[in-house]
């Protein structure tokens, strides 16, 4: 065979793989939560990363933002629906909800935040739900897998719709209705796994305990109240009238949550509960150049980075200032991701800029600490590249992520309301002289990346294992199926104690007889004597 026959043959064989991978690729569709940037961020990933595996992705979303998500994601299809001023509402409503975390807000604070905007992810969701030209064009796409965000569980809803009915994975960090702890049949033992709204550790004390086992108690139940008040009547109208939002999730092949073994605290697990957090993460690229003759020209002192997320946007001028004042006392450069006003007393050694590449600079060499709301992408992005952070939490996930990071001793926590200048400069200059966090962040990191897979990975392959198997029963618990007083034991233990109860009944009256007997022989015999 000549060297032309061979290369003939080589790009043949190259052809023939690359026309099987594309005709292997199935059509996946993605139902984002209409709010929260940062979901979006992660579930787009995901199907970024299928797409590179040859599927066509094809995301669900109001008509307002399809122009921008088309911009921002090419390469994936939309389908859309007209959601009459829905997205707006949720937009403000999340929005408010941010502006009123600076006064404070507590838990109950937070769950009413949810109860406010209830009517209106009722009607956003029943009117996606209900175009009907929609549901042919799914309908005609033929799908073969929704993945979808569970802040706002319509994507279950859509899976199992009557013109739809496709397996379904849902991606989340903790859900705000509780609905996957009886969706997936996970016992929570509640002396060691904090509730993930707290900055509790597995280690608890007595007080925080009792404190754990309130929450734990009473918020799912407002959780699931709320659920079924918002969701139930769509799933009533449009999968079943004996189904409930509890039974449609509860129906959810597969759960991909933004935990990770090395983060995280240890704690009961589901076969099909699959950890991928970091999924977003990747190896740092070059900078753009502007930025990087900013922290070259740190030096060995290096950069800190400062990343607030949607925080600073409602920050008060006076709390800025507090952060300017801090940031100018250092002799590191100091890169901040801030929007609006430049904040007086800003010193030299600081680079305001509207959007910063994250990932790229927490995996800068010259880069020396992260200060962060406790977002998880920022956590896990500070955790892969072994950068100590100082975090400052206010709602959601961020008290218990920031708390994981303090346990792990990979930095340090302040209160965002109450912090002066002093306090977030000597935290700043804590965590950068104190040896201890720049070693323990860099073992962290080395453990994190050892993995047979990395989280990407490792959520495409179980996503395709749905594609190529359809449903998993055979990883569902059987308790999401059993009653309550079948999982707790309740009938076993009456039967115990109902047989328990009837031995020693027939014992003590067994007994009783025979002392009656022997008591009455006893008597007569007396007498007679």
């Amino acid at each position: 065979m000549d060297v032309r026959s061979k290369s003939s043959t080589v790009l043949l064989f190259f052809l023939g793989l690359l026309v099987r991978h594309i005709i292997s690729g199935e059509n996946v569709l993605l139902v984002p939560t209409p709010c929260a940037e940062s979901h979006w961020f992660t579930l787009a990933n995901i199907g970024q990363a299928l797409v590179r595996r040859g599927h066509v992705v094809t995301v669900v979303v109001p008509e307002d933002i399809a122009e921008k998500r088309r911009a921002g994601r090419p390469e994936f299809k939309f389908e859309t629906f007209r959601e009459q001023g829905t997205f707006v509402s949720l937009k403000e409503a999340e929005d408010n909800h941010h502006s009123n975390t600076k006064s404070g807000t507590s838990i109950l604070q937070y769950a009413q935040g949810f109860i406010n905007v209830t009517n209106v992810i009722t009607k956003h969701c029943d009117l996606l739900l209900g175009d009907i030209d929609l549901m042919s064009r799914l309908k005609a796409a033929q799908h073969r897998l929704v993945v979808y965000d569970s802040c706002i569980p319509v994507g279950a809803i859509l899976a199992a719709h009557k013109d739809v009915q496709v397996p379904s994975i849902a991606m989340l960090r903790g859900d705000h209705y509780f609905l996957d702890i009886k969706a997936t049949g996970v016992p929570l033992p509640l002396s060691y796994v904090p509730f993930v709204g707290f900055d509790f550790t597995d280690h608890m004390t007595f007080v925080q305990r009792i404190q754990n086992v309130v929450f734990y108690t009473l918020l799912p139940m407002l959780g699931r109240w709320l659920a079924s008040n918002t969701y139930d009547g769509l799933v009533s109208k449009y999968v079943g009238k004996n189904e409930t939002i509890q039974s449609v999730v509860s129906n959810t092949d597969l759960w991909l949550y933004q935990t990770d073994h090395v983060l995280d605290f240890p704690g009961p697990s589901m076969p099909n509960m699959v950890r991928i957090g970091g999924l977003h993460v990747g190896a740092a690229t070059p900078l753009p150049k502007e930025l990087e003759v900013f922290v070259h020209s740190a030096g060995e002192e290096g950069v800190i980075v400062v990343s607030l997320g949607s925080i600073i946007k409602t920050m008060s001028s006076e709390k800025r200032q507090v952060f300017a004042a801090a940031f100018a006392r250092l002799r590191q450069k100091v890169v901040w991701r801030y929007t609006g006003e430049k904040p007086a007393g800003l010193g030299n050694n600081t680079k305001l800029v509207a959007w910063l590449p994250q990932n790229d600079l927490l995996g800068h060499p010259r880069t020396r600490a992260f200060i962060t709301h406790a977002g998880i992408r920022g956590v896990y992005e500070a955790l892969h590249h072994g950068v100590p952070m100082v975090c400052l939490p206010l709602f959601s996930d961020q008290p218990g992520n920031a708390a994981r990071v303090v346990a792990r001793g990979l930095g340090v926590k302040l209160n965002l309301r109450t912090v002066t200048t002093d306090q977030l400069y000597k935290a700043i200059i804590h965590i950068l002289t104190n040896s201890s966090y720049r070693e323990t962040a860099a073992r962290l990191s080395r453990l994190y990346r050892d993995q047979p897979q990395s989280p990407m990975e490792r959520a495409v392959w179980w996503i395709e294992h749905v594609i190529k198997h359809g449903k998993l029963p055979h990883l569902r618990a059987r308790a999401v199926e059993l009653p309550w007083y079948q999982y707790y034991l309740l009938d076993v233990t009456a039967f115990l104690l109902a047989v328990c109860a009837a031995v020693l009944g027939t014992v003590w009256y067994g007994c009783s007889f025979v002392c009656g007997k022997i008591t009455c022989k006893t008597g007569v015999k007396l007498k007679h004597q």
